[in-house]
């Protein structure tokens, strides 16, 4: 494995690269999650312990894979995030669920695959990030590390998943999600800020 020196040099040997940007990077992700991690209801200070204990990990991992992706939208160095602009509304193609289930019909879909989840919610409709962790080809469904199962048409088969859809990873709906895109039911609103979570699957996307 590389060690810390070898990863910086590897960085500083990019086109364009910037010295200032990466302790940046670093600064706006330490902030945000600080800010994150002192609202949340903790059961066990053990628990959130380790997860401070992780965070420099983390964030240090995720500056480095963003400076290194190949995302096609701007990155904003300053709030650690990447900017596009914005369709008036989300309207998924109405072919949406016989391109998921070809896709997934392939076999070629692998494990830790970064994927866009539908939210089609009227009050606020999002398009947020997710990976593939389980494939039940019998059955025609996939797992998804945070929303759970999938059937191979996108549609939910959790409880609470009466709006919200599997999508096959596509340009246009991989830069909504990376740019944090939403929607009310008055159109475009401001973009959400994305996890750290989130921001290391949007470094995972193979954009090619």
């Amino acid at each position: 494995m590389s060690d810390q020196r070898d990863i910086f040099e590897v960085v500083e040997r990019q086109p364009g690269y910037d010295p200032a940007a990466f302790p940046e990077l670093c600064t706006a992700l330490y902030e945000r999650e600080l800010i994150f991690l002192a609202g949340l209801q903790v059961q066990s200070p053990m628990g959130l312990q380790r997860r401070l204990k992780s965070l420099s990990y983390y964030v240090k991992t995720a500056a480095r894979a963003m400076l290194d992706s190949n995302c096609p939208c701007e990155l904003d160095i300053q709030n650690a995030s990447w900017q596009t602009p914005q369709k008036r509304s989300l309207k998924p193609a109405a072919n949406r669920a016989t391109k998921l289930e070809s896709w997934l019909s392939t076999g070629k879909v692998q494990l830790g695959t970064t994927v866009p989840i539908l939210n089609l919610d009227p009050r606020l409709q999002q398009v947020r990030l997710d990976s593939i962790d389980r494939i039940d080809r019998d059955g025609r469904r996939v797992h998804c590390n945070e929303f759970g199962w999938f059937l191979y048409t996108g549609e939910s088969t959790e409880a609470d998943g009466d709006h919200v859809y599997l999508a096959k990873p596509e340009t246009a709906l991989l830069k909504a999600a990376v740019s944090g895109h939403q929607w009310s039911h008055k159109g475009r609103t401001d973009p959400r800020t994305l996890s750290l979570r989130e921001l290391l699957l949007a470094t995972a996307i193979k954009w090619n």
